[in-house]
């Protein structure tokens, strides 16, 4: 098998039972939800944010190709990996067992991993007469929030435009191709290495007094203004592709994109 030694660093980090290889093993998280397939040397699940970080680095220092996946829901088969190939190996890492959702000064925003979904998300804000940003068939089965805010989707667009924020974390290979952790949720005190910082988040326990961001948008406040104004022949329209693009935002749809 190609790579034994990335492969066994893998699985040094997650344990065995969560890298799969092989192709019967992995033909599910290699496939679309409605098309395409392609091949991967491995399948990761890691089950926490310090994990899913060392992999990360793990596949970069290798010069892997990395293929983030949620749940799968996607139509456009940006989940999975492309039938002609990449020329080097493929890493898919599934964040579905990364899924913790913190509600952040009585409910005013969340803070949701990776893997967390639309449907968890529509029960945790039920009691507080609050709604997901998108309520879309795609809820039901699983569809993740971060999967929603890479690609502006969104299901309530009358009301509250599509999926966006400029509040997040992620991870982005500079110049000279090392893994930088970037962060732009605007919490304080979260600490100064990944180690600290993933720790503090999987924890929860934000302070309010922590949150210095407030006036950061964390949805589209221009929607209402852009719909209002559709008649102009200027008027930039919801899918113009440098529209709500802003680090982990659009990433899904951006030509040129900041993180993996």
């Amino acid at each position: 098998m190609p790579y034994p030694d990335l492969l066994e660093k893998l699985r040094e980090e997650v344990g065995a039972k969560n890298v799969f290889t092989g192709e019967k093993k992995t033909a599910y998280y290699r496939s679309g939800f409605r098309s395409g397939l392609g091949g991967a040397l491995a399948v990761i699940f890691p089950e926490t944010l310090l994990q899913q970080w060392h992999i990360l680095r793990h596949c970069v220092d290798s010069g892997c190709v990395i293929i983030m996946q949620g749940a799968k829901t996607g139509l456009t088969e940006g989940s999975c990996p492309s039938r002609g190939g990449y020329g080097r190996p493929v890493i898919i890492i599934n964040s579905r067992r990364l899924t913790k959702l913190v509600l952040l000064d009585g409910g005013k925003q969340v803070l949701a991993l990776p893997g967390a979904s639309l449907h968890q998300l529509e029960n945790l804000l039920r009691p507080l007469g609050r709604a997901p940003h998108s309520v879309i068939g795609s809820t039901s089965i699983g569809a993740t929030i971060v999967g929603g805010i890479a690609n502006n989707a969104g299901g309530a667009l009358c009301k509250r435009g599509s999926s966006y924020t400029e509040l997040s974390l992620f991870a982005q290979v500079d110049a000279a191709g090392k893994l930088q952790l970037v962060d732009h949720l605007g919490i304080r005190n979260l600490g100064k290495t990944p180690e600290q910082i993933f720790e503090r988040l999987e924890r929860g326990q934000i302070d309010s007094a922590d949150l210095e961001a407030q006036d950061t948008p964390a949805s589209d406040r221009e929607y209402a203004p852009t719909v209002f104004a559709i008649s102009k022949l200027t008027c930039p329209t919801a899918t113009t592709p440098t529209r709500n693009a802003f680090s982990s935002s659009a990433v899904a749809r951006a030509k040129s994109s900041p993180s993996l």
